[in-house]
């Protein structure tokens, strides 16, 4: 009989949690509702385009920075306090991978009321034959 340990738990449970963290499991596969240190991500596909919708409260839009780069979408941001007595900052930096191509020069991003849209469409299949080689007698 095979002895129980609990670090095998805690090695699946950190296995799940780093699955989640670099966006290469859940997101990818599911494309739903997950938070991930601290902000609260929604991916969907709908009507041919990807919708993310983070929640970013307190954050003003010059301290949130978005960018798109081999199929994937990252989000930073920065947001600094201070006062005579105190200081906190937060920051985020958050990466998605998404399952299919996009069209870069068509994505959109709103930020309203604490709440980042960003918009990206699903490219349409190119059928690329790549640099064929023919295939001599």
């Amino acid at each position: 009989m095979e002895r129980y340990t609990p670090f095998e738990d805690m090695d699946r449970m950190f296995e799940q949690m780093r699955a989640r963290m670099w966006g290469t499991s859940d997101l990818r596969q599911d494309l739903q509702s997950h938070s991930h240190g601290g902000t609260h991500l929604n991916l969907k596909e709908h009507d041919g385009e990807f919708i993310l919708v983070a929640d970013l409260p307190g954050f003003e839009k010059e301290e949130i920075e978005v960018s798109f780069d081999d199929d994937a979408l990252t989000v930073a941001g920065k947001h600094e306090v201070s006062g005579d007595d105190f200081s906190r900052a937060r920051e985020l930096s958050e990466r998605v991978t998404l399952p299919k191509s996009v069209e870069k020069d068509g994505i959109e991003a709103t930020y309203r009321n604490g709440v980042l849209e960003v918009r990206l469409p699903i490219a349409e299949k190119e059928i690329d034959d790549g640099d064929r080689i023919e295939i001599s007698d």
